[in-house]
């Protein structure tokens, strides 16, 4: 068995694309969906359940550190932990979201040495992507409406590349936004159902900047489509969401994710394409 713990995950789509990958590979697994009361009753059920495998997601990626037995030295690094692989009753936690943004970005083709990134957000989302872009050579701006946090997040970055900014998302303007190439937003602002949010003003984009929303639900947010229209390269939520669960699928199972296969999953379920 394998599940994912967060809260709430009533409506996540992780369950649709494992358990079609399972499927696929004719693996007999089922993966489902949990909301423990704390994350350290979660530990305890893959202890006591053997459960071989989790997700995690918010509330608990940062706080699961805490409860598990090992951590890999990348999701160390990051400070958050999104998946959880239960080897002989000892748990360690890995973090695959930087890699499932990195070949999102890659798949388009989209340069990331000496580009320019405003990561929006400050949770375990954003800690990893701009872990992971400042491992590929980019340039990381942090912004966000809580100033001491997007501070904080800065600080921590900045212990690997001095350069990186912090900037309060009332202080983006056009002048900022001509210096920027990628824009990422890792909050949960447009997701389903206040889908007329946008994080940043439209105004701002234009067709320089490749526009990257890590909400998946719904397909087409607002603020990919205000991008789109103003001639942006667009990056949808799944593919991140696809490629992180193919990483977890391999650490869980020691076998090629069929990515495909996940991503028809997810596209199915989201009733787009056949």
């Amino acid at each position: 068995m394998y599940c994912i713990f967060g809260m709430p995950v009533r409506h996540s789509f992780s369950p649709v694309i494992h358990n079609a990958a399972f499927n696929q590979l004719g693996i007999n697994a089922v993966y489902l969906a949990f909301e423990p009361p704390s994350i350290e009753d979660a530990i305890q059920s893959m202890r006591t359940l053997n459960i071989l495998g989790a997700s995690v997601t918010i509330p608990f990626k940062i706080d699961v550190i805490k409860h598990i037995d090992g951590i890999d030295q990348l999701a160390a690094r990051i400070g958050s932990v999104n998946t959880l692989v239960n080897w002989d009753g000892k748990i360690t936690g890995f973090n695959t979201d930087g890699y499932g943004a990195i070949r999102a970005l890659e798949n388009e083709n989209i340069p990331l040495g000496n580009a320019t990134c405003l990561v929006i957000g400050n949770g375990g989302s954003a800690r990893a992507i701009a872990f992971t872009l400042l491992a590929r050579g980019a340039s990381i701006i942090i912004a966000g409406r809580n100033v001491t946090r997007i501070e904080g997040l800065a600080a921590e970055l900045r212990k690997t590349e001095p350069s990186v900014r912090a900037v309060p998302l009332s202080d983006i303007d056009r002048k900022l936004m001509e210096t920027v190439d990628i824009i990422i937003n890792t909050t949960p602002v447009g997701m389903s159902p206040d889908i007329n949010a946008v994080p940043i003003d439209p105004g701002f984009i234009s067709a320089r900047h490749t526009v990257f929303d890590i909400v998946y639900s719904p397909h087409m947010t607002k603020l990919l489509s205000a991008a789109e229209e103003r001639g942006s390269t667009i990056v949808h939520g799944i593919e991140m969401l696809v490629h992180q669960g193919a990483r977890q699928f391999e650490l869980w199972t020691g076998t090629s994710a069929p990515v495909e296969t996940m991503r028809r999953a997810v596209l199915k379920h989201l009733q787009i394409g056949p």
